[in-house]
């Protein structure tokens, strides 16, 4: 068996739909003077197209037994370099000093570390396309009201514009997952003001501790607000003390943070 089969404790599920793989190439974008980080080469089914753009690319392979079959592959292609690198680990500045385009195909277990990634190097990123767990990618798109909407939901599209291109079934992968597959499109934003991301970041991952309690109950078991504060603050939003958490909005969040944040200062 050659050693770039695909292995279980890497979670590696290889694109094998080219017409599905184009089209997710699609969604970036990507022009020939444009540069991109693929995250996860596999065995360059995104890559090899990537490159007909003539863009450069920079694509992150954590699996070294899949390295020479790569190397062949792309022999003489002066615009592609291969890395053995964890992807969580990289530094975008020590392969660019500019803007860059991301994308992959995202193993379950590492999406919710990836974004937190994306958020902290949001600054060059142009656009993002990721392929992850429909159910995640789901929640990740959710809006206000939904069932689905969750603390990711709002720490991703405060800096970025989250909607599905498309959907892919497990047979575009080999092996075949067990779930379909969302495709997300990131696109930047800068539209909301934090005064104190801490204490934000605090209150929302408080507010949905238990998603069917009330939202005032989950801030005072967390500590974030005694019941009668934050009741008060949600009547000031216009939001009845009863109020679950799905149902704010995130400038709603932003603005009950900061209510509650004067309140603990004074």
């Amino acid at each position: 068996m050659s050693p770039a089969y695909p292995k279980k404790r890497f979670s590696q599920n290889f694109i094998i739909d080219k017409n599905i793989a184009r089209q997710i190439v699609g969604y970036l974008d990507i022009r020939d003077n444009d540069i991109a980080f693929e995250i996860g080469t596999g065995r360059g089914g995104l890559t090899e197209i990537i490159l007909e753009t003539g863009a450069m690319v920079y694509s992150f392979e954590l699996d070294k037994t899949l390295l020479p079959e790569l190397e062949k592959k792309f022999t003489g292609c002066d615009n592609v370099k291969i890395i053995n690198k964890d992807f969580l680990t990289v530094n975008p500045e020590d392969y660019c000093t500019g803007t860059f385009k991301l994308i992959g195909n995202i193993p379950y277990d590492i999406t919710s570390p990836l974004i937190g990634w994306i958020v902290e190097h949001r600054g060059p990123i142009e656009r993002a396309v990721m392929t992850v767990q429909r159910e995640l990618g789901e929640r990740i798109a959710a809006g206000p009201g939904s069932k689905d909407w969750a603390p990711i939901s709002i720490f991703t599209q405060l800096f970025f514009d989250i909607r599905i291109g498309r959907t892919v079934a497990p047979t575009a992968f080999y092996p075949p997952p067990k779930v379909f597959s969302s495709v997300l499109i990131f696109e930047p934003k800068d539209k909301y003001q934090i005064n104190d991301f801490k204490f934000f970041e605090n209150l929302v991952r408080a507010a949905f501790i238990h998603r069917r309690k009330m939202l005032v109950n989950n801030l005072a078991e967390a500590g974030i607000a005694d019941k009668a504060l934050a009741a008060e603050a949600l009547e000031r939003l216009g939001r009845g003390a009863n109020v679950r958490a799905e149902a704010l909005a995130i400038e709603e969040f932003i603005r009950l943070a900061d209510m509650l944040k004067k309140v603990n200062n004074s």
